[in-house]
């Protein structure tokens, strides 16, 4: 699922994140995204993983790694791009 080997597909990327990224740290290191690209990608991230910690919560299982630690990361990622903005 990594994005170095071929050009990224805004649309998907913005419509699903973890079908053309495999962490929501890669977003961020993508080359050829603008801020506000990135941005979008990790908005619709957040919405996704909140969307799956509200639905195991009412008792559907997870598939891959856990939708709170999901959540996390995104936030972390949300962070790191703040901070870099501010440079």
């Amino acid at each position: 699922m990594g994005h170095a080997a071929r050009a990224i597909d805004l649309d998907q990327a913005r419509l699903d994140p973890a079908s053309v990224f495999s962490t929501p740290h890669e977003v961020i290191a993508a080359k050829g995204l603008t801020e506000e690209d990135k941005k979008s990608i990790l908005s619709r991230w957040e919405e996704d993983a909140d969307a799956l910690l509200r639905a195991t919560d009412e008792g559907m299982p997870v598939e891959h790694r856990s939708p709170g630690e999901l959540l996390r990361a995104v936030h972390e990622a949300m962070q790191l791009l703040d901070r870099s903005e501010r440079r």
